[in-house]
C-alpha cells in the first residue's frame, strides 16, 4: 500500500474540522476548486463520510466533499460549478477482474449478450459482417443458447448467413466457441484433430463430423489459425475499447491479459492518451527464470510510465501488478473440480489443470518476488486445492493473494479466506445467470446454498471484490451491483431472491466495486473513495438512485465519467 500523499495529510485534518463544524462558516481548506459538483448525491465509498451533496477539485484530487454552502465558497472565477441536478454521483468504478484486451472483439465484432432468440443472432451476425472489409474475420458472441431452445447452435447456423467470411463467436463463459465451416476449414480442424486435454470437437451423433462447438482448450485451434492484427489494429482496437469502458463509469480495471496487451497500454501512456487506471496481470511464471524476467519487467514498466510524466497530472496509470493462474474450468461444462461429483453426472468431478505441487509453487513463485497470485477456481475442489496451495507456498508481498470467482465453497473453506487473508474476487453476473439454469442440476439441492455465497464472505471478515469478468458477463457496474443485491433471475427464470441471504446491501457491493478493488494494488490510498486528498476519478449518474435502492438501477445510465478530475466520458 502506498504511504498517504502529502496532500492528502495536509487536508484530512482541516476537512475534518470542517465537518465538525456543520456546514456553517468559512471553508479552512485553500481555493479556489478547478471543479465542483453541486445539487448531487453523493455516495462516497468512505465509511467516515458516507454521503455529501457537494465536492469540489484542485489539481486532479478531491478538495473537499461536504454541503453545497461549503464547497460553493471553494469557488473561484474561473471555477467550473456542475449542477449535478440530484443526480447520483459515485466514486470512479473498479472493476475487480476483467479482460479488455478480449472485450475488443465485442466493442468491434458482434455482441449477443441477453438476447434469447437465435434469428436474432443471425441477423446480428450478417448485418455486421457485411460492415467489415473482405477477409476480416467476424470475432465477439456472449450468446447463450440456454435463454433460447437450450440447443447447442452449429456450424450450418453461421453459413446460412455468413458462409465465406470465417466467424469465430464464443460463448457467455468464454470455454466454449461457435464457428462456421469456413472458420473450421482454416484451421484445418476435422473430426480427428488433436485437442488438448479437457477440450473437445464436438461431433455430429449421426454424421460423425463436427458441429461448430469447440469446447475448453479446442477453441485454441481456431484461434491460432487467425491472423494476428498487426500493432496498429490492435491498439486502435485497444483505444476504442478502452473508451467503450469509460462510457461504464470504470476509471480503474484489473486486466487479466498476456504480454502484448501490457505492450499496448503502455504505447496508450507514452502517447499521453491512457486515461484508465490498470492494475495488470500476466500469466503466471512457472519457473524461477520467468519469474525474476517478470521482476524485471514490472520496473521497466514503471521506469517507463514515470518517464511519460503523466503522473502529476493523472496519477497512477499502468503498473505490472500480479500474476493469473488457473487451476479449473467451469460449471456448465463440468470442468470445475468439485470435492464430490456431479450431481447429473456421478462419474465426473472435473480434473485440475495442474498438480497440487504446481499450483503452491506457481504461488512460492509470485510472492516471493513480491507479486500477490490471482487464481481461477470455480468448483469447491479447485477453492480448497487453492486455498492450501496459498498456505503452503504463500508469503506476505504487501497486497493479498486472491481466488477469482469462487462459485461453489464450502463454509469451513470461507472461514479459511479470512484466516489467510485471502481476497474473494466475485462477478455477481455470474451467479445471477445461472439461476434456474444448470446450477440445481450440475451440483443439486444440498450443494446450492454453497453457491456464490457474497454475503457469508463479508460476514466471515473476507475481503470481497466485486468485478465483471467481461466479456463472459456485462461490463455495467451498475448490471453488477443489481445483481449482488437483489440476487434475482435477469431473464426471470425463477421467482424472487435466490438464496436471500447471500445478497449484499447496496453501500458493501459499491464498496466492494471501488475501495474493495482499490486495496487489492499498490494505489489503495490513491484512489477508491471520494476522500479528500484522493485522485478525484467519479462518475454522474443520469438520474438518482433511490434510498432504499430499487430495480430502477437496472435503467440509469452513466452520464459522465472523470478520471483526475477531468471529464473523459460525457453521454450522447
Amino acid at each position: 500500500m502506498t504511504k498517504t500523499s502529502p496532500f492528502a495529510a495536509v487536508l484530512v485534518p482541516l476537512m475534518i474540522a470542517l465537518a465538525c463544524s456543520g456546514d456553517g462558516g468559512a471553508p479552512a481548506v485553500e481555493g479556489p476548486a478547478d471543479l465542483i459538483v453541486v445539487g448531487a448525491d453523493i455516495r462516497t465509498s468512505d465509511p467516515d463520510n458516507p454521503t455529501a451533496v457537494a465536492l469540489a477539485v484542485k489539481d486532479g484530487r478531491v478538495l473537499a466533499v461536504g454541503s453545497d454552502r461549503m464547497v460553493r465558497a471553494l469557488a473561484g472565477p474561473s471555477t467550473e460549478i456542475v449542477d449535478a441536478r440530484s443526480a447520483t454521483v459515485l466514486p470512479g468504478l473498479i472493476d475487480g477482474h476483467t479482460h479488455i484486451s478480449g472485450g475488443a472483439s465485442l466493442v468491434n465484432g458482434v455482441d449477443l449478450t441477453g438476447i434469447s432468440d437465435k434469428a436474432t443472432w443471425l441477423e446480428m451476425i450478417a448485418r455486421r459482417s457485411a460492415e467489415l472489409p473482405e477477409g476480416e474475420w467476424l470475432t465477439g458472441g456472449r450468446w447463450d443458447h440456454t435463454l433460447s431452445d437450450g440447443v447447442l447452435p452449429t456450424r450450418a447456423d453461421l453459413d446460412r448467413v455468413v458462409p465465406e467470411r470465417p466467424v469465430v463467436l464464443s460463448d457467455i463463459d468464454g470455454h466454449s466457441t461457435w464457428v462456421n465451416t469456413k472458420a473450421l476449414e482454416l484451421a484445418g480442424i476435422t473430426r480427428d484433430s488433436e485437442v488438448p486435454p479437457g477440450g473437445e470437437i464436438v461431433l455430429d451423433p449421426e454424421t460423425g463430423e463436427p458441429t461448430g462447438i469447440l469446447l475448453e482448450g479446442a477453441s485454441g485451434l481456431v484461434s491460432r489459425a487467425r491472423p494476428a492484427r498487426d500493432e496498429s489494429r490492435r491498439r486502435s482496437d485497444l483505444r476504442s475499447t478502452v473508451s467503450h469502458v469509460l462510457s461504464m463509469g470504470i476509471t480503474s480495471a484489473h486486466d487479466m491479459s498476456g504480454r502484448i496487451g501490457l505492450s499496448d497500454y503502455l504505447s496508450m501512456v507514452e502517447d499521453g492518451d491512457l486515461r484508465l487506471r490498470v492494475w495488470y496481470g500476466v500469466p503466471a511464471a512457472r519457473s524461477v527464470e520467468q519469474a525474476e524476467e517478470y521482476a524485471t519487467l514490472r520496473g521497466e514498466v514503471a521506469r517507463r510510465v514515470e518517464a511519460a510524466g503523466l503522473a502529476d497530472e493523472w496519477g497512477p496509470l499502468l503498473a505490472l501488478g500480479y500474476f493469473k493462474a488457473v487451476i479449473d474450468g467451469v460449471l456448465s461444462t463440468r470442468t470445475a473440480v468439485m470435492l464430490e461429483p456431479y450431481s447429473d453426472a456421478p462419474e465426473v468431478a472435473g480434473v485440475p489443470f495442474q498438480s497440487a505441487e504446481d499450483l503452491t509453487n506457481v504461488v512460492r513463485l509470485g510472492n516471493s518476488r513480491g507479486f500477490p497470485v490471482a487464481i481461477h477456481a470455480i468448483g469447491d475442489g479447485a477453492v480448497r486445492m487453492t486455498l492450501d496451495a496459498f498456505e503452503e507456498g504463500g508469503s506476505p508481498t504487501g497486497l493479498r493473494n486472491r481466488i477469482e470467482h469462487i462459485e461453489v465453497v464450502t463454509p469451513e473453506d470461507v472461514d479459511r479466506f479470512a484466516e489467510l487473508g485471502v481476497a474473494a474476487s466475485m462477478q455477481p453476473n455470474h451467479g445471477t445467470g445461472v439461476i434456474g439454469k444448470y446450477i440445481t442440476p450440475r451440483i443439486g439441492v444440498e450443494r446450492e446454498p454453497n453457491a456464490y455465497v457474497w454475503g457469508d464472505m463479508l460476514r466471515h471478515g473476507v475481503h470481497l471484490v466485486f468485478g465483471s469478468d467481461w466479456a463472459t458477463s456485462p461490463l455495467s457496474p451498475l448490471v453488477q451491483i443489481a445483481d449482488a443485491v437483489f440476487r434475482e433471475s435477469p431473464t426471470g427464470l425463477l421467482e424472487g431472491t435466490w438464496y436471500p441471504d447471500n445478497a449484499v446491501t447496496f453501500e458493501e457491493a459499491l464498496h466492494a466495486y471501488t475501495q474493495g478493488g482499490a486495496d487489492m494494488t499498490a494505489w489503495a490510498d490513491e484512489i477508491g473513495s471520494l476522500t479528500v486528498g484522493k485522485w478525484a476519478d467519479f462518475v454522474i449518474l443520469d438520474g438518482t438512485l433511490p434510498r432504499p435502492l430499487d430495480r430502477s438501477i437496472r435503467e440509469r445510465n452513466v452520464q459522465a465519467t472523470y478520471v483526475a478530475g477531468k471529464k473523459v466520458y460525457e453521454r450522447p
